[in-house]
């Protein structure tokens, strides 16, 4: 390149320095802006003291309220089987099951009524025989007076000289005799009432024996005590049954119960809240059957993928705790549990099913219930008036499937995270939004109906 062209770009290139120069040196700085601080979106209930009603869930099997195993009372042979009593069917109250030939005890009310009418013949015999000891005793002191007279007649005559010492002694000798037939007669007479009283305690006993006899006889035909299922049938026509021995079992159709299992940490729960304010500080089986009296419950069953409930009442609490799971056992019955059925709809409490309890406690005043995922660590998440987070710690003292209640309700108007909040630092901005639906769930799921076997 020669110098000439060189000398030639010198000019543009101090020309575009210089308008860049005035450019930059005529444009303002720009103006720096404040950082805002960024709120956090987040879905919030507003809590306030409520009525809750506590309920826990237990499973178990139905069983019949009661079983009755049918024992022969007498001995015989088997005549007649009523065609319903077989296993599964239904027997009503006062219906005929089995009959046993009665010839035997029918001959024993027979001998047993023979036995009574003799001891009523030797009763009237011994009247009759006691009647004419009595008239011959008042014979016997006539003759004896007169004996007496003679005797007084035969010793005036002797001291007259007139009669011997042997007629005397005679005289006296037949006195002394009848004096001993009076005293014969006057004993026997004196042992009526003992014969009587034995032959009378002789017929006392045939009429027990008749009476045994005869009970013996409606023995043979032995009924169904009250309206049953049957269960089991061990006897056939014309086998011979011994007495004590076994021909069937028959469930009670009136009520079935259910041994309901709750876990200990389900039902400690459940009796703090449901029991804690009820007792009045008494603590006796009084007081804690009339806690139990209060509660209600409600079984559901299902078939083929549908679900059916009955109304149940709490009855006792089980004897002893489950070896296996160590969970306790609430007894609650259902009346009439063959009642109001519907075939594939609504069955029967069949013995051996598997039912689903619901037990309900009277409400409780003034609780704070919040869904289960507003608590973590036991901190909730609540939002200040100005809208900043604060984190506070709770006591959860009963929880039921997605709801949990305070022990210490929270003021009226506090706002309760429920959603998710990441990161969490306490006193951050908040935008709250309440979550309506999750409002009203809590509303539903706190009172009866709520949380209702669905």
């Amino acid at each position: 390149m020669s110098l000439l062209r060189k000398a030639l770009l010198i000019p543009p290139v101090l020309a575009g320095i210089a308008v860049l120069y005035y450019a930059i040196g005529e444009r303002k700085a720009p103006e720096r802006s404040k950082i805002a601080e960024a709120a956090t979106v987040v879905r919030v209930v507003t809590v306030n003291p409520q009525a809750f009603v506590p309920r826990v869930i237990g499973y178990g099997t139905v069983e019949p309220a009661r079983t009755l195993n049918a024992i022969a009372q007498v001995s015989g042979r088997v005549s007649y089987i009523n065609p319903d009593f077989k296993r599964g069917d239904f027997v009503s109250r006062g219906d005929t099951l089995i009959r046993l030939l009665p010839e035997d005890y029918e001959l024993a009310i027979a001998e047993a009524q023979t036995d009574i009418a003799s001891a009523d013949v030797d009763l009237e015999e011994l009247e009759i025989t006691l009647q004419a000891q009595k008239k011959t005793l008042e014979i016997a002191k006539s003759v004896l007076d007169l004996e007496k007279r003679d005797l007084e007649r035969q010793k005036t005559l002797l001291d007259r000289n007139v009669s011997t010492n042997q007629s005397v002694e005679t005289q006296e000798a037949a006195v002394l005799q009848q004096q001993t037939q009076v005293q014969d007669l006057e004993n026997e007479i004196a042992l009526y009432p003992v014969k009587r009283k034995a032959l009378a305690q002789a017929r006392r006993k045939s009429e027990v024996q008749l009476e045994t006899a005869t009970l013996n006889l409606a023995r043979t035909e032995i009924r169904a005590p009250f309206d049953a299922r049957v269960a089991a049938v061990d006897v056939e026509i014309d086998e011979f049954v011994a007495a004590g021995q076994s021909f069937g079992k028959l469930d009670g159709i009136d009520a079935a119960d259910i041994n309901v299992q709750i876990s200990p940490a389900q039902m400690a729960g459940f009796a703090d809240l449901a029991f804690a304010d009820r007792s009045g500080g008494e603590k006796s089986l009084s007081s804690a059957r009339r806690s139990l009296e209060s509660l209600s419950a409600t079984v559901r069953v299902g078939l083929g993928g549908k679900t059916a409930t009955r109304e149940a009442r709490v009855k006792r609490v089980s004897d002893t705790v489950d070896p296996d799971t160590r969970s306790v056992g609430l007894i609650v019955t259902v009346d009439e549990p063959y009642t109001d059925v519907e075939p594939g709809i609504r069955p029967p409490l069949v013995k051996g099913m598997f039912a689903e309890v619901l037990l309900s406690a009277p409400a409780v005043p003034d609780r704070t219930v919040l869904p289960r995922n507003a608590i973590v660590n036991g901190r909730i998440m609540t939002v200040t008036q100005d809208s900043r987070l604060v984190l506070s710690d709770v006591e959860i003292v009963y929880q039921f499937e997605d709801l949990v209640v305070l022990r210490d309700p929270l003021p009226a108007g506090t706002r309760v995270v429920v959603s998710d909040v990441s990161p969490v630092i306490e006193g951050m901005l908040l935008t709250p939004v309440e979550d309506e639906k999750m409002d009203k769930s809590l509303s539903a799921m706190s009172g009866p109906e709520g949380g209702a076997l669905q």
